[in-house]
């Protein structure tokens, strides 16, 4: 009978402790879980400045780093993985780097697709900045040499939607109120894309012809405030969330998106108009679908939680 109580209180005393485990892998032993284990169906791509998924054994960036005065003169490259706090390891990118700047050459995607977001041109890369609380890249806007990072797939927007129709993204990003155009892909009308901010303070969402009723809201008060951001478009509805609530959702009428460029970060591809943002960047994740709310709402809350928003 002792010897039964004994492994009762023992399997209660585990229970207790390794149920805590959850960003952090304080037992090396044990396989630590992250939000994307259970979300994977339906995924075109997911990049974190955290490692996202516990099956994945890749780096998180590769960074470029400028040693002379303009970018190819002696510069160095190098790839990232994580800290123990599943972070990106700043710590390691700051001996690294010894105070110079550092650019994002490619986010490595973590969802196993292999769509990674590359920027080739170092004229165009983004600057990578090492906060140790969320670490992060910010293009300089700049209109002749905007900074942005661009996911190359076998057809473009329509790789990672739903046929330019249907399509989840969630991210956790910083607004500037700036005229720019944040990720996606644009060419007049016809666009899968968001302004976080425009100049007029609203965030705008328009996965699909432009421009339909509902398509915006006001965002001022987090501008250079990290937020997290979720913009969902179903087969009927166009709906946009920050922070866990729920800003707009209404009935998209004007039809899908046609266009074939690839998806940028921190541009929209194919436009004519030089509108490169100042958005920052610390999580992008994407599906082909309209994710349920189970899904989103669990992505979401784990964000918000992880990175203390």
């Amino acid at each position: 009978m002792k010897r039964i109580l004994f492994f009762m209180v023992y399997f209660f005393i585990a229970e207790s402790v390794f149920g805590q485990i959850a960003h952090y892998n304080q037992f090396p032993a044990m396989q630590p879980q992250h939000i994307l284990d259970d979300h994977l169906t339906n995924i075109s791509f997911a990049f974190s400045m955290r490692v996202l998924n516990s099956d994945y054994e890749g780096y998180l960036v590769r960074l470029r780093k400028q040693n002379g005065q303009n970018p190819g003169n002696g510069d160095e490259e190098k790839d990232f993985g994580w800290s123990e706090n599943d972070i990106v390891d700043v710590v390691a990118i700051d001996a690294w780097r010894k105070k110079k700047d550092v650019y994002v050459v490619t986010w490595y995607d973590q969802s196993g697709e292999g769509n990674n977001a590359t920027q080739t041109d170092e004229d165009r890369q983004p600057q990578f900045y090492s906060d140790a609380t969320i670490p992060y890249f910010q293009g300089d806007g700049t209109n002749n040499t905007g900074d942005f990072l661009e996911v190359v797939t076998s057809n473009g927007i329509q790789s990672v939607t739903n046929n330019g129709n249907e399509g989840s993204v969630l991210g956790v990003m910083k607004a500037t109120k700036r005229a720019q155009h944040s990720f996606g892909v644009l060419r007049g009308s016809n666009r899968w894309s968001t302004h976080i901010n425009w100049s007029d303070n609203n965030l705008y969402f328009d996965p699909g012809i432009c421009c339909n009723n509902v398509r915006s809201f006001e965002n001022s008060s987090n501008v250079n405030v990290w937020q997290q951001y979720t913009f969902i478009k179903t087969n009927s509805n166009a709906i946009a969330r920050a922070g866990g609530d729920e800003k707009f959702n209404g009935l998209h009428t004007t039809g899908r998106c046609t266009r074939t460029e690839n998806f940028a970060i921190g541009w929209a591809t194919g436009t004519g108009w030089n509108k490169y943002a100042t958005t920052s960047f610390s999580e992008l994740i994407m599906y082909k679908m309209d994710i349920s709310a189970d899904e989103y709402l669990e992505i979401e809350e784990d964000a918000i939680t992880f990175w203390n928003l």
